[in-house]
């Protein structure tokens, strides 16, 4: 398989300064380790005896032809061990739920996909040299040129902020301000800022909270009633583990940044979550989405870039996640519908999970 390029989020020199310094996260490539692993055979020796990293803990879902099987190993935390409803920060694998809420919209009407942003906001207005030109899907494929990479997250004595404090950049928020700058020929730069954007969208079209409306739009309808944009899950949830093994304090980093790296979610979730994509390309009874908007999905805007999804075309279609502890992977193969996706409570080790998942 060709090499794939994964915007995943290196953690720089945080968990050495022990959880308490936000470094903005620079963007790296995973290799083609990745989508090979996706669509390799689970394999018949358990994953817990691999060498993986003491105190991960992970989960496997694979899909094929419409069965599922899910795999899980390791601890959770101190005393508790990672079991099949064991909830993960799935990090940047949100973007792909926020976008397709964001799609049920414009199936029921209420949005245009090719129509500037601002036309829809109430409460704000995308400011910056574009901000009156940035579509609605623009931002859902990193082609608006909106700034701000990626988000940190909240240690537990600190204060939150709320969505337009994160999207002014104002205390408390640690990120910066997001704006729509100019585009160097229409380019892709990842931004979750741009998916913040979208948060503040779907609340003011819908006059719902954006962990409500996408629950009852697309989590609950695609099976995965479980996940949650909640802050706090109530069901069982991991702690998250820095490379090193040193633990996040307090378990988990919050994030009031929802749309873009909010969900806490099962690996099954997350297959399921890509099932509703491939139901809706395949017109099935079941679907959520129209034919045309589903392809719309997966045609790539910015470089591999569709609208929440990354798409080498007519082969795969993925995304990726990583917040301080978690990391996730996701994929689904369209030429046979074959799903992969796994979590893993310490970062890095979803690598090692993606060796031990290659064909023999």
């Amino acid at each position: 398989m060709d090499e794939a390029h994964f915007c995943c989020e290196r953690l720089d020199d945080l968990a050495a300064a022990g959880g308490k310094k936000i470094n903005l996260m620079n963007r790296r490539r995973f290799s083609a380790l990745g989508l090979a692993a996706a669509f390799a055979a689970i394999p018949r020796q358990s994953l817990a005896q691999s060498a993986v990293p003491d105190a991960a803990g992970y989960q496997f879902a694979a899909i094929n032809d419409g069965l599922l099987t899910v795999r899980h190993g390791g601890m959770a935390r101190a005393g508790i061990v990672v079991d099949d409803n064991t909830l993960f920060q799935v990090a940047s694998c949100s973007k792909t739920v926020t976008s397709l809420a964001v799609l049920t919209l414009v199936r029921d009407g209420h949005l245009a996909l090719d129509a500037p942003v601002n036309q829809f906001l109430k409460r704000w207005q995308l400011p910056g040299l574009r901000g009156d030109a940035a579509t609605v899907a623009a931002l859902m494929s990193h082609t608006a040129g909106t700034s701000v990479q990626g988000f940190g997250g909240y240690g537990p004595s600190e204060d939150l902020p709320d969505l337009f404090e994160i999207l002014g950049g104002r205390t408390p928020a640690n990120s910066g301000a997001v704006r729509a700058g100019p585009r160097l020929f229409g380019g892709f730069r990842y931004s979750g800022g741009g998916t913040m954007v979208l948060q503040a969208l779907i609340e003011d079209v819908t006059g719902e909270a954006f962990s409500s409306y996408t629950s009852k739009a697309v989590l609950r309808p695609v099976g995965a009633s479980t996940a949650s944009f909640v802050i706090m899950p109530r069901a069982a949830f991991a702690h998250g583990f820095y490379e090193t093994g040193m633990p996040v304090e307090g378990g988990f980093r919050r994030h009031p940044e929802s749309a873009a790296a909010g969900l806490w979610a099962t690996a099954s979730d997350l297959a399921k979550i890509l099932q509703a994509v491939l139901d809706s390309l395949r017109r099935r009874r079941r679907a959520i989405l129209p034919f045309e908007l589903a392809t719309r999905m997966i045609t790539p805007v910015g470089g591999q870039s569709g609208l929440g999804l990354f798409v080498e075309p007519g082969r795969v279609i993925w995304h990726e996640g990583r917040n301080f502890g978690f990391d996730a992977i996701m994929a689904a193969d369209l030429a046979t519908d074959h799903i992969r996706a796994a979590v893993v409570n310490r970062n890095g080790a979803i690598e090692c999970y993606a060796q031990e998942l290659l064909p023999r």
